[in-house]
């Protein structure tokens, strides 16, 4: 059998042992965006991962969501970094205040490889993509609820050779069900949805582990962005302003919504990198479990008064704090810090929030992703645009970049 790029060759619908042994082979040819015609299916390739997708299944694989899985590869690389640094800066600090302890003790506290959830698998491409890409990755546990689609990845899963099966696990469930079974489970835990996130946060904060990561994307954008309030409010909690800031009130409205879902459980976020990009908006947090932190979240979020007439905005922070008898105390913020018009222009103002008005972005971590990105240009197919999204944003951090928006996010962060 000739291997003809470009042209169409025999494959059944279901490939043989040989045939996957085939295309495994053929892994490290060079990669192109190039789609092969198989007898109804067609190979996609990205990164170092291919995938068959049969358009008469109707299983989803949005080939434009490229920028979003380099990304997403790009911060879970950091991620995985940061926490061998942090597991070795607590070993350390552990062996100083008990030198005495045995070597069994020691082994037992050797940092294990990040187990990475996928809620919504689809084609697999995206949990493929880490298990291959991503070294020091753990298990890669891809759910579906679609029969079709779980068909798909394990197809998939099997097609991309030994890496992708030994480390990639995919199931028929409910993602739902299956993250308020097995809680803080997951040191990282990937939602892509098509639409709003709001449904799966729930449970998605629940099956993190303490210190972990949630990946969230939403692509919901008109709601967000204030085309329909009520929408907005009944999904995320908060009222959605129209201005010239709505991508960024839009990051900041899903992060208070995570964070709320987060408290229930005495839990917290951390930002670590909050993007606007496409169609869609992500953001990565980082979850914590500490009731004395929960105490600040008021401190964090904030609501908008928005002059209708021009482009005037005050922000009333929902929380504030005092010192009693040498101890901090929490209590609801002094307000209102406006007037009922507008200083400059004289007209009323809008209300909208309660968003995070903490900071979006951990600087530290998207100087070692961009770093990381530029040092490993050749394994980001979307390498342009996640490079430059990550440069504006170390500029903005850096205050070297001056527009409306970074004097927001300032605003906002102080």
């Amino acid at each position: 059998m000739r291997f003809i790029v470009g042209k169409a060759f025999k494959l059944p619908r279901k490939p043989s042992k040989s045939n996957l042994s085939f295309f495994s082979s053929a892994q490290n040819s060079e990669r192109s965006n190039l789609a092969l015609e198989i007898e109804g299916c067609r190979v996609i390739k990205e990164g170092e991962a291919q995938i068959l997708l049969d358009d008469s299944n109707g299983v989803f694989c949005n080939k434009a969501q490229v920028n979003n899985r380099d990304m997403s590869i790009a911060v879970l690389r950091t991620f995985i970094a940061k926490r061998k640094e942090e597991h070795a800066s607590k070993f350390c600090r552990e062996n100083v205040n008990d030198p005495l302890k045995s070597p069994s003790v020691k082994e037992h506290q050797e940092l294990k490889e990040p187990m990475v959830l996928e809620a919504l698998a689809a084609s697999g491409l995206r949990a493929i993509r880490y298990a291959q890409e991503v070294e020091g990755i753990g298990q890669v546990i891809a759910l579906d609820s679609d029969k079709a689609s779980v068909d798909a990845c394990k197809r998939n899963i099997q097609f991309n050779g030994s890496v992708a099966s030994s480390k990639v696990e995919v199931h028929l469930v409910d993602a739902r069900v299956y993250m308020l079974t097995h809680p803080k489970e997951f040191d990282v835990v990937d939602i892509d949805p098509y639409g709003s996130p709001s449904i799966f946060l729930d449970s998605a904060v629940q099956s993190v582990a303490d210190g972990g990561m949630l990946m969230c994307t939403a692509t919901d954008m008109a709601v967000l962005c204030g085309d329909d309030r009520e929408v907005c409010y009944s999904k995320y909690g908060s009222y959605p302003l129209k201005g010239k800031y709505c991508h960024e009130m839009a990051l900041r409205i899903l992060l208070a919504s995570i964070e709320s879902h987060a408290n229930r459980y005495k839990r917290h976020i951390v930002p670590v990198l909050s993007v606007y990009m496409d169609f869609y908006i992500r953001v990565f947090v980082r979850i914590f479990t500490s009731g004395s932190a929960m105490k600040e979240t008021p401190l964090k979020l904030s609501y908008v008064y928005q002059c209708v007439g021009c482009d005037s905005f005050h922000l009333q922070c929902l929380g504030r704090t005092f010192t009693k008898n040498n101890n901090v105390r929490y209590a609801p913020a002094f307000g209102p810090l406006v007037d009922k018009e507008c200083g400059d222009c004289g007209r009323k103002f809008t209300i909208g929030g309660p968003i995070w008005s903490a900071p979006i972005h951990n600087h530290d971590w998207v100087v070692s992703t961009l770093s990381n990105v530029i040092a490993m240009k050749n394994r980001y197919p979307a390498y342009d645009r996640i490079s430059a999204v990550l440069t504006t944003i170390s500029e903005v951090q850096c205050h070297i970049l001056v527009s409306f928006y970074s004097i927001l996010k300032f605003h906002l962060a102080n």
